[in-house]
């Protein structure tokens, strides 16, 4: 009886240390994808400055749509006036 509660005890021992030393195994390469994790976060800051950098670049674009629709508006009216002139109807 002692032999076999000896023997159940060493079986259990062992298994308690793998299990630790699998446990810690495990800890550590969770760490490390913490870590790795963690080297691709963006502040706050810099996440906001990006985008004011996005806006200002989208500002500057819809100016210069707006200005070309406008200077073919333009473009468009004198050119329909010119034809009024030469052709005497009305558009």
């Amino acid at each position: 009886m002692t032999a076999a509660l000896l023997g159940w005890g060493g079986f259990t021992w062992r298994k308690a240390e793998d299990a630790i030393i699998t446990a810690r195994h495990s800890l550590d390469v969770i760490a490390k994808i913490e870590l790795k994790l963690a080297e691709e976060y963006v502040t706050k800051k810099d996440f906001e400055l990006a985008f004011d950098r996005l806006f200002a670049t989208l500002s500057r674009f819809e100016e210069k749509l707006d200005y070309h629709v406008y200077a073919q508006d333009d473009n468009i009216r004198r050119l329909k006036g010119k034809l009024r002139k030469y052709t005497g109807e009305e558009y």
